[in-house]
């Protein structure tokens, strides 16, 4: 099995930026996601008693062991009451075993006066730093990430996203991702580029699927509905569920090849958050039954281009069988 270079067995990666810092996160988790090896996290420790137990052990039963530390106090710009100082994390890197792989993310810039970053440099490990992105550097980024998801933006469409949206990155990328729901179905015009980038799109809009595998699947439709009725464009609903649906039913499959939840976001090429939510909701209904949503909205759409339904009423009529088939699959199962 193969190890990591010795020179990024340490990594600290800090900065204003957080997608980006926590998208160097991602990078380095990617191996271990790929091996299906678990990672020990750990969550802004003030005191190291635990971390240090875990950094100094040679696992049992893996060649490696892998951890993570979110935020620790010894990382912030003011200490912590009762928290163990810089220097304790110091020594704690002296002492990381070979097998360990060790990754520190803050969230913020470290102060120049702390030494846990020369420490980590001195121990042949690597520290990234990101700043906030301004001017050319973001309309770069913003470039660069239209051209990852293969997006045709109108004209103007890049200047418009942050003019809108401002220089938030995580932001700008979910704004993207809605953008690339859309053109999915169709090529994008600038009346979509004004009516979705400007944030008009309710945040319900992207939760119907999540309502329809909840504890009341009703509401999905209803929901559903509802958006219909205040003028939602039914094209653009239908586009987000089946592409909803189409993620929901891969994850299932490599859930069900035992594929983790931490590798669904490098197969899908999507955020972890969103992968832990597709895990959990892989879990609410068969696959059987994403199968047959996915077939009734691409009949649905095709019924509507041939005038046999308006797309809106077909949308209707999906969400409530849709809602239906998950009580049915819950009552078979009480």
């Amino acid at each position: 099995m193969a190890s990591r270079a010795p020179a990024a067995r340490i990594l600290l990666v800090h900065g204003e930026e957080r997608f980006l810092v926590d998208q160097d996160v991602d990078r380095w988790r990617a191996p271990d996601a790929a091996r299906e090896l678990d990672v020990e996290v750990f969550e802004a420790p003030a005191k190291l008693d635990g971390l240090r137990r875990s950094v100094m052990e040679v696992p049992l039963f893996d060649a490696e062991r892998t951890i993570l530390v979110r935020d620790p106090a010894q990382l912030g710009a003011s200490a912590r009451r009762g928290a163990d100082p810089p220097a304790a994390l110091v020594a704690l890197l002296e002492d990381v075993a070979p097998t360990t792989s060790l990754c520190i993310v803050a969230h913020a810039r470290i102060p120049t006066q702390n030494p846990v970053p020369a420490a980590v440099r001195k121990l042949g490990g690597r520290v990234i730093y990101h700043a906030a992105l301004k001017g050319r550097e973001l309309r770069t980024w913003v470039d660069a990430a239209v051209r990852e998801r293969g997006l045709k933006l109108p004209a103007g469409g890049a200047e418009h996203l942050l003019r809108t949206v401002g220089a938030d990155l995580g932001a700008l990328s979910s704004e993207m991702d809605k953008l690339s729901a859309l053109a999915a179905t169709r090529p994008l015009t600038r009346q979509d580029m004004d009516r979705l980038v400007a944030g008009d799109d309710p945040a319900e809009l992207w939760g119907v699927l999540e309502q329809l595998l909840g504890p009341s699947p009703g509401r999905g439709a209803a929901t559903l509905a509802a958006l219909l009725d205040e003028g939602r464009s039914s094209q653009y609903l239908l586009g987000i569920l089946a592409g909803q649906a189409r993620d929901l039913l891969l994850a299932q499959a490599l859930l069900q090849a035992r594929r983790s939840a931490a590798s669904l976001a490098l197969e899908l090429r999507i955020p972890e958050w969103r992968a832990e939510r597709l895990a959990r909701q892989a879990r609410n209904v068969p696959a059987s039954v994403v199968a047959d949503w996915i077939r009734e909205l691409h009949a649905a759409d095709r019924r509507a281009k041939a005038g046999e339904i308006t797309d809106s009423e077909a949308l209707r009529v999906f969400a409530l069988r849709a809602a239906q088939s998950v009580s049915a699959v819950r009552r078979a199962a009480n």
